[in-house]
């Protein structure tokens, strides 16, 4: 897929484009692109504004569905790891406590032990006997679900599970992270909308447990066309992503939208001297979730917000800087912190179809 290039956006909820571009549909409620366009014709007619920026969250704001979640399923079901056991063992929660009900040491170590089995296999390539052996239902399902639990647990939460999940790429290289982002979404763009869920009895005292996972991605349209006209208008896009920044560097071009790298920010670790990912927090940086993302605009990007876009509570403190005069809520049926800006004066709620992941010309949003 490539961008679409010099579109034109029009109060009609159509697009103009030049001859090098497909038409497109455009989905807005009509009332949100009339304000869109007319706030950006406006600030682009401005002399004394500084460097305009629009920032965008990426999962689920630019495209439907969350690149991260993709990766990190498309890891469990082609094993695509490098990272050691014993590096798993130090990331993974400690042992005190229980984790939705079960004992988190025995959690640990019944993965830990699944994990350890399964890497000699990972590690010569024999990927398919691996997949096919009994230690594999039991790692996959187990992580999926002890992963889901902990991001909603309140002593772990996404502030864990964010950094986490890019240290599960411990021993990728920046670039092969790109990589895997270009075949996570080649993958992604071909299957159903639907949902898988993968049940296990795991050896007690743990039980049977279940974890659901979407299948599909793809971009909004109507967000590649406002980058591009974005664009068009020399004002700067950033994207700020609680997934793992090499992976949004990847998936962002591919997926149509005109981001310079350099101007992406997300979840980071450290890396060594061969550009390999480690499981090393990165120093003096935010976790790009919340006060984190509201960080990131505040003391690394160089410019005047003027358009910022998000659909959660990861993005609540980004959504409600003051004095940007373009605020785009995706509404994702959301209760909560985001739930309270649904009705909020400025903000431009925009309706989505859940079930087929598209735009829709409302306020109000399919949620079943």
């Amino acid at each position: 897929m490539t961008s679409p290039n010099h579109h034109e956006m029009t109060s009609s909820g159509t697009t103009t484009q030049t001859a090098d571009t497909p038409p497109q549909k455009s989905n807005w409620l009509p009332e949100n692109l009339a304000t869109i366009t007319q706030t950006l014709r406006q600030l682009s007619e401005d002399s004394s504004l500084a460097r305009p920026v629009a920032i965008f969250d990426f999962d689920n704001t630019c495209i439907f569905r969350d690149i991260g979640q993709a990766l990190f399923r498309y890891q469990i079901e082609h094993l695509r790891y490098r990272i050691t056991p014993d590096e798993l063992a130090a990331i993974l929660p400690p042992e005190e406590g229980t984790l939705a009900g079960r004992p988190m040491a025995a959690v640990r170590a019944t993965l830990l032990a699944a994990y350890a089995r399964l890497y000699p296999l990972i590690q010569a390539g024999e990927i398919e006997r691996a997949l096919q052996g009994s230690d594999y239902p039991l790692f996959s399902t187990l992580l999926l679900w002890s992963t889901a639990q902990a991001r909603k647990a309140e002593h772990l939460g996404p502030r864990f599970v964010l950094p986490f999940m890019a240290k599960m790429l411990a021993g990728f290289t920046s670039q092969e992270v790109r990589q895997l982002a270009v075949d996570v979404v080649d993958q992604a763009e071909l299957e159903p909308l639907s949902q898988v869920t993968l049940e296990v009895k795991a050896p007690d005292p743990i039980g049977t447990i279940s974890a659901s996972y979407p299948l599909g991605l793809h971009a909004y349209p109507e967000i590649q066309t406002l980058m591009a006209q974005l664009k068009a208008l020399n004002i700067e896009r950033y994207v700020i992503s609680a997934s793992t920044e090499w992976l949004v560097e990847g998936a962002a071009p591919r997926l149509g939208f005109p981001v310079d790298r350099d101007h992406i920010y997300g979840i980071r670790v450290l890396r060594d001297s061969q550009d390999r990912l480690s499981i090393d927090s990165y120093p003096d940086y935010p976790v790009t979730f919340r006060e984190g993302k509201a960080e990131i605009i505040r003391t690394r990007i160089d410019g005047t917000p003027v358009l910022v876009a998000g659909d959660a509570d990861t993005d609540y403190e980004m959504l409600t800087l003051p004095q940007v005069p373009l605020r785009i809520l995706i509404n994702r049926c959301q209760s909560g912190l985001i739930g309270s800006l649904y009705q909020e004066k400025g903000v431009l709620l925009q309706g989505i179809d859940l079930a087929e992941g598209c735009f829709l010309p409302s306020r109000e949003s399919v949620c079943s």
